[in-house]
This record gives structure tokens, sequence and C-alpha cells, in this order.
């Protein structure tokens, strides 16, 4: 992390702080260890809690308490947690966050039980919310918990189709990422009683950040120097995952993929001017994103959470 990074980080820090202790407290007095002691784990493990953070500055920034925003931002950590681990689970990884995955540290019924707990947790904090909205709140959750779990599954379709379409994978995307981001930002909204106009412009500005957030993930893990970015780059490429530069390459050549090495693959993503138009499009979402931002209310929030996607643009975490 950059020393810009750290310093708007420990601006931020108090929020995580009291996020965390809210979290920790996930069930206390409780002897069930099988239980509770994997979902603590996924808890603690090393992150900088961006959807959270976005929750309680979205809230922030149209006015809201932060006693407000803490449910809401608990429970979107939660969501995405649930996520993780089943996600390790159905991709067999063995590290996240620099730890061992769940199901690697315990076994897989353990992990399934625990991505099950943080589901039911994610809705206990969320239906804990102070807020008036909190019906609406609710149903917006259940919704993209469902479209979370539509773009997961289209994301294994997709490891045993090669006709895979630009306009498919967007949308794909845009379910298994983009849309817990932009309900991350709807939900601080609504916990904080916005106006409408407000809870569009955050929805909006969620929505434009989630998919450059992905479609920049795609980029990154292919074309970032390995000592800038501080990890192995090419494993999408070596695991044969269709991704945005995989599909555009295949309307743009007539290359047969599998026998390109991962310099072979990268020299023609350049030399067919694939990698720069991929980089257009991640900060065409970028800049939709800050221009969302600019119909919010000016003050101290709306510029954390500008300074936020500027370092999300320009990272190499």
């Amino acid at each position: 992390m950059s020393e810009q990074q750290k310093i708007f980080f420990s601006k931020l820090q108090p929020f995580l702080d009291v996020l965390q202790q809210n979290m920790n407290r996930i069930g206390a007095g409780e002897d069930i260890p099988l239980f509770y002691e994997p979902i603590h784990y996924v808890l603690q493990l090393p992150g900088k809690r961006i959807r959270p953070l976005l929750t309680i500055l979205s809230a922030l920034a149209c006015g809201g308490e932060l006693n407000q925003a803490l449910y809401p931002a608990a429970a979107v950590e939660l969501l995405h947690n649930f996520t993780l681990v089943h996600d390790d689970i159905m991709d067999n990884d063995t590290t996240r966050r620099g730890q061992p995955t769940v199901h690697k540290k315990w076994d897989v019924g353990t992990a399934i039980l625990a991505g099950d707990g943080l589901m039911g947790l994610a809705f206990q904090k969320l239906l804990q919310s102070p807020s008036a909205n909190l019906l609406h709140m609710t149903r917006r959750f259940t919704d993209v918990m469902l479209v979370i779990c539509e773009g997961q599954g289209l994301d294994k379709m997709f490891e045993q189709d090669a006709s895979v379409t630009y306009e498919r994978y967007l949308e794909m995307i845009r379910r298994k990422t983009a849309v817990l981001i932009e309900l991350a930002c709807e939900l601080g909204a609504l916990s904080a009683n916005a106006s409408e106009q407000n809870v569009n412009a955050l929805r909006n500005f969620g929505h434009a950040l989630g998919m450059a957030f992905q479609v920049q993930d795609d980029w990154l893990d292919t074309m970032a120097d390995e000592q800038i970015l501080g990890k192995q780059v090419g494993s999408d490429y070596k695991q044969h995952k269709q991704t945005i530069l995989t599909i555009l390459l295949k309307q743009h050549s007539q290359v047969d993929l599998n026998r390109l090495s991962f310099e072979a693959f990268k020299q023609a993503l350049i030399q067919s001017g694939v990698a720069e138009k991929v980089k257009e499009l991640f900060s065409e979402y970028y800049d939709a994103a800050l221009n969302a931002l600019q119909n919010l209310p000016s003050g101290a929030y709306r510029s954390y959470l500008k300074e936020l996607t500027l370092l999300i643009k320009n990272r190499h975490w």
C-alpha cells in the first residue's frame, strides 16, 4: 500500500474500528465452536473493507449518522464474505488474503455451514437497522443476494463455453461483482433516508464503480507488472478462464489461445489493440462513477468517496 493510501485509510479507520466491534459481538456467549470459529476466522482476515466503507460514506454523504449506517454496512460485509467462502469451495482455492481458505483449514462441510451462517447473520444485522426504509432495504438486499448467485452460476457456465460474447460477459460481472457494490452505496443512502435523487446518484455511482473494478481486475491480472502489483499475474489465463480480454481477442484475431504462452498472449493483446480497448473501458466506467458523485451534496464525505474511487482506479494492491 502506498503512503497516500495509508494516510487516506487512516482517516477512515475509526469507521472500520466501530464496524469491527459490531461484528465481533457475533455469537457472543454461544458455545458452538464448529459454527462460530470459522465465521470469526473469516471476519478477522485482513482486508480493506471497501464495501462497508462505501455504505458508511454514502450514508454520511447524504446527511445520515454513523449508527444508522453501521447495521447495513455490517450486512454488506457479511454478505460479501458469504460469497467468498462459497466461491472458494466451488473454485477449490487454497488461500484467501494470504491465509488458508475455510474449507482447507477445516473441511468442506464446515465451510458450507459457515457460509450459510454468514448469510443468516447478514440478514440479522440488516434487520437491526433503525432506518424507516428497512422494508425497502431488505427487499433490495434479498434481490441482490439472488442476482449474485445468478452471476456465480453464469461464471461457472462460462468455464465450459468458448462462445461467450462481450455483452454476455459484462452482464455476468454486473451480477457477480457490480451489484454488491451498487447495493452497498444504495443501502447507505436509504439508511440515511436520502432523497430519491441522492439514492439514484449513489446507485449509479456504485454500479459504475463495480463494473470498473472488475474489468480493471481482469486487465491487471494480465497486463500489470508483478513487482508493482505485489502478486503473481496470469492466473486467469493459466486457468483458461473466460475474461473480457480473451473474449475480445478471439473477436479480433484468429489465434488459437490454447497454443499461446502467457507472454505471447500478452503481446497479442497489445498488438491487436485489445489491451488498450479494455483499459479505455474501465476508465470510462470510473469516469461515470465520478460523474455520478457530482449529483450529491458537496462536502467532506463526497470528497472521501471521490478519493476512494481514485485510489481504487490507481490501485496496485
